[in-house]
């Protein structure tokens, strides 16, 4: 099936994101927002996939309260504030990464905090991980299950045909046009992921409007380090 290229068009801080046949399950789903289904969401897909901007959109529009690893102790340090929890939509990133700094104590945590959510119609949680729920190391049988019970969404990273297509697309909305020779060139040089493709088109615009000069193979080998 063709991929397309989809502009951005939610109201979002980003307006640098493509929607892909990549991302768009995740996209549409997360654009229906409030009208979800249940209020347990678990983002998943590889580094640099787009899965965080996908969930930062959701974050900005419920605005809703970010936990990370940076913030993770602190929030569950003392008596979780059940009213305060109910009252309010979440995002808890990396939570396989949480799992992992501690199998027994941070499973329990953010256990806790779904369950609290889970049959509640006034707050939303949004999860996010690298693996799918069924591929956690996870010894708290409970939480893996209440993980397979969400609603599971997955975000993939682009092949070589689509980082030509975001870079493309990216450059052209400034008037920027390449040749397919030194569109290869770049992809071929680049690690294969979505923040990768917006990445190293950004620094072409960049360096173009720097040095106004001609986008060359020699441009790109000695400005991008490709």
């Amino acid at each position: 099936m063709k991929q397309n290229i989809l502009n951005f068009n939610f109201k979002f801080k980003s307006n640098d994101f493509f929607v892909t046949e990549k991302n768009t399950f995740a996209y549409n789903f997360i654009k229906k927002w409030p009208n979800w289904q249940q209020t347990l969401v678990y983002l998943y897909g590889p580094e640099k996939c787009g899965k965080t901007t996908i969930s930062q959109m959701w974050l900005e529009v419920s605005k809703g309260i970010y936990i990370s690893n940076e913030n993770f102790e602190e929030f569950f340090s003392g008596d979780l504030n059940i009213d305060y929890i109910k009252s309010n939509n979440w995002l808890i990133d990396d939570v396989d990464d949480l799992i992992a700094m501690d199998k027994d104590l941070n499973s329990n945590k953010i256990l806790n905090i779904i369950n609290i959510i889970k049959d509640n119609k006034d707050a939303f949680l949004l999860m996010t991980g690298k693996k799918p729920p069924k591929y956690i190391d996870c010894d708290l049988n409970d939480l893996i299950s209440r993980l397979l019970s969400c609603i599971v969404l997955e975000v993939r990273n682009p092949d070589e045909e689509l980082l030509l297509k975001i870079i493309n697309k990216y450059l052209n909305d400034r008037n920027i046009y390449l040749s397919q020779k030194k569109l290869n060139f770049i992809a071929n040089r680049i690690e294969r992921s979505y923040e990768s493709a917006i990445e190293i088109a950004k620094k072409i615009d960049l360096k173009s409007l720097e040095t106004k000069s001609k986008i060359s193979i020699h441009f790109l080998k000695s400005n991008l380090k490709i």
